[in-house]
């Protein structure tokens, strides 16, 4: 059987006969790279996701959006599936669970400790995990009927990206982005009394897929996040992850704020708030 590990997204004019499309000479990827400059939520390294490992391993797999995530796949037709930037596995657990085989990557070895971990609470043994980066080569990776890449694509060539995940998909991908840029509540953000530039929005991902002749479908995923925090340093930590350092002033503003959340019944307190994301779905071999 032929790979289509060589296989390419061609665009193609459609207008009238000898009329090119004018958006295919739009540089989406270059205006992609200019806002992710400007944003005010920066580039991570795989050292920045092991120390978020720990606390991204808590309640992921039942998660509001990992239940909403799960039940828009179209199953027809996989046996496979490769979980791009997959974490600590809270979409490639479920995924084995119906699936021969899946093939989970992340460039985090802390985040692929955990998802170890939980696969073998979980009796599995069809979960093979790849330590890679956006910029390594996959060639040791095997192409799969399903490849998904949820809430990772926060990379500097959103084009190249999309490409590398077309490529290794035999049937279709399925890709999350945050719609609407900004990864604080607007209760967090006013208290900071700053600008802040959001990152890139998911329309780019979507015309760029255009370009490469590729019509995906949108559908949005609603979810409330809300881990529990069991001090305030915690919980700047996290404002810290997502913004930056905070001068003294935007943490009194801000520790304030958290002492004044009702604590859970576990004496945590949950910062609660609503997140939307885009839920771009394509396949390769129509």
């Amino acid at each position: 059987m032929k790979q289509n590990r060589s296989r390419k997204a061609n665009p193609k004019p459609n207008g009238p006969a000898g009329e090119r499309d004018p958006i295919l000479g739009i540089d989406f990827g270059g205006m992609y790279r200019e806002q992710c400059r400007r944003s005010s939520f920066g580039p991570r390294t795989s050292a920045d996701w092991d120390r978020r490992a720990e606390r991204r391993s808590r309640g992921e797999g039942g998660s509001d959006y990992t239940r909403a995530f799960l039940k828009r796949v179209d199953w027809t037709g996989l046996e496979t599936a490769l979980d791009v930037g997959c974490g600590t596995g809270n979409l490639a657990i479920p995924l084995a669970r119906r699936l021969r085989t899946v093939h989970a990557l992340d460039f985090s070895p802390e985040m692929l400790r955990f998802l170890e971990r939980k696969r073998k609470r979980a009796r599995l043994d069809n979960i093979v995990t790849h330590r890679l980066s956006w910029t390594d080569s996959w060639k040791e990776v095997p192409p799969a009927d399903l490849v998904v890449c949820s809430r990772a694509l926060a990379v500097q060539d959103l084009g190249r990206a999309l490409r590398k995940l077309h490529r290794m998909a035999r049937r279709r991908c399925m890709v999350s982005l945050h719609a609407g840029g900004h990864f604080l509540g607007p209760d967090v953000r006013a208290l900071l009394r700053r600008d802040t530039a959001p990152r890139p929005g998911y329309i780019y991902a979507v015309n760029l897929l255009y370009q490469m002749g590729v019509q995906a479908t949108v559908d949005f995923i609603r979810s409330v996040g809300g881990l529990g925090y069991e001090s305030v340093e915690e919980f700047l930590g996290a404002v810290r992850w997502r913004i930056g350092s905070l001068a003294s002033a935007e943490e009194k503003r801000l520790r304030r704020f958290f002492l004044n959340l009702p604590p859970d019944r576990d004496g945590k307190r949950r910062y609660r708030h609503g997140f939307t994301w885009a839920l771009l779905t394509w396949e390769t071999n129509p």
